[in-house]
């Protein structure tokens, strides 16, 4: 089961793995009540899950493309690095280990 915790006004930490499409849809709720909260650049913290859905990675890069926010993803899993790696997101998500 995935939770997600409010870390900060700029950070939340997602655990467990994100999974189902109610996963996809909290977290997109969750980083958006960030960035309607004014935040400009959002930090999330993925310390155990080895997949992201494609309905995340979307949201992710309307919000880095079209709204201008600055995404840092601590990814804790090797498999989901060489996701984003493979998908040439490395750079865009700053995605660095955890």
């Amino acid at each position: 089961m995935m939770t997600i915790e409010q870390k900060s006004s700029t950070e939340l930490v997602i655990g467990g793995i994100i999974k189902t499409i109610d996963d996809s849809m909290a977290l997109r709720e969750a980083v958006q009540g960030l960035v309607d909260g004014g935040a400009t650049s959002v930090l999330l913290r993925i310390p155990d899950s080895f997949a992201m859905p494609s309905a995340v990675i979307g949201y992710m890069m309307k919000l880095v493309n079209r709204d201008k926010v600055h995404l840092t993803i601590i990814a804790g899993d090797q498999r989901l690095r060489e996701l984003l790696d493979e998908l040439q997101l490395t750079e865009q998500f700053g995605v660095r280990k955890g």
